[in-house]
């Protein structure tokens, strides 16, 4: 799945590079990407029952004046051939690409309450340092989240949360590390 994920992907790139349209089709990609991204709207579209005119539908009535015809044409064509779970995966890979190659990295910052304004700079600047690149914050609050915050971030996890910190100190314990 991972190679065909990786095929839409490239076709879209070259499409944006030939039309010279990066930076446009990538606030497109985040849109469509933005407003498809619901449990219940991707369980409308894998839907075995739904027929593709109704997914056409969904499509015309939520892009047809805020996307170009090619990203239509992208989502068309991926209900036709039947590929429609394939749909976030590209479009999030398209967006870290693009993102990549003019030096931004999204993240998402999850705490257990609302974090304020300063402490979401304070981070982005700590991650722009130990990057190199311009950092896109998110944040979201999990009530789940004990204390403290985790970092979702090029695929990788950044923990901060007094969870991970109990659960470090609890290893050490069972093997008798204590310092």
């Amino acid at each position: 799945m991972a190679e065909i994920k990786d095929r839409y992907v490239n076709a879209l790139i070259e499409l944006s590079e030939e039309n010279d349209t990066l930076e446009k089709d990538l606030e497109q990609a985040i849109l469509i990407r933005n407003a498809l991204n619901d449990d219940d709207v991707k369980a409308f579209l894998v839907h075995p029952h739904v027929p593709d005119s109704a997914k056409h539908r969904l499509f015309q009535n939520n892009f047809s004046t805020k996307i170009t015809q090619e990203f239509m044409g992208f989502l068309y064509l991926m209900v036709r051939k039947n590929r429609e779970s394939l749909i976030i995966p590209v479009l999030e890979e398209y967006i870290v690409r693009i993102n990549k190659r003019s030096g931004r990295i999204e993240a998402k910052i999850v705490s257990a309450k609302a974090l304020t304004n300063d402490q979401i700079e304070s981070i982005r600047i700590v991650l722009t340092r130990q990057t190199g690149m311009q950092i896109m914050v998110h944040t979201a609050v999990d009530p789940d989240v004990i204390s403290g915050f985790y970092i979702l971030m090029d695929g990788r996890i950044f923990d901060g949360t007094l969870r991970s910190e109990l659960n470090m100190m609890k290893e050490h314990l069972k093997r008798g590390n204590l310092g």
